[in-house]
């Protein structure tokens, strides 16, 4: 992510980026490791995280709490946590799904592409981008990039139910 993108969250909650600086408990020295499209995901989870503190009892964002990691990996968003309640993980999951249809590049609906030798999520105009740069050509109509596995599974995930049973 762009640079200004980044400071421009931390500096928002700084509460929750507490410790960028600090690579023992934090690995956000690194920065926000995802494309510029995720941005409005990643500043709505952070202010819906800061929602739900502030909404607690206490009205502050806990001194134990802070994001440890934000990075793209398998085509969708992970955003790590030093410890958190339910609630704020559940918000967490929310986002993580909703990253597997937005564009990672340009922030608009995009499809994830488990065909590409990397795992992206991408619209069709960046997945043309991403072909035309990659291979130095025009990406065919019938190319969408996405197995027939997912198509048939109806991935990019598939929601198990935990039964408690082995």
């Amino acid at each position: 992510m762009k640079k200004e993108l980044q400071e421009d969250i931390m500096n928002r909650f700084p509460e929750m980026f507490k410790h960028k600086e600090n690579l023992m408990a934090s690995l956000m020295g690194f920065g926000i490791e995802t494309n510029d499209g995720w941005y409005n995901l990643i500043y709505n989870l952070c202010e819906n995280i800061e929602i739900y503190f502030l909404s607690q009892e206490e009205n502050i964002i806990p001194e134990w709490f802070y994001v440890t990691q934000i990075k793209e990996k398998y085509g969708s968003l992970r955003f790590y946590v030093s410890s958190a309640p339910q609630e704020v993980y559940d918000l967490i999951n929310k986002a993580e799904e909703e990253s597997f249809t937005i564009c990672e590049v340009c922030g608009r609906q995009g499809q994830y592409r488990d065909d590409l030798g990397w795992i992206m999520t991408l619209c069709n105009s960046c997945l043309d981008k991403h072909i035309k740069e990659r291979y130095g050509r025009t990406r065919k109509p019938d190319e969408d990039y996405i197995s027939d596995w997912q198509k048939e599974k109806g991935a990019p995930f598939v929601k198990i139910e935990y039964t408690g049973k082995v």
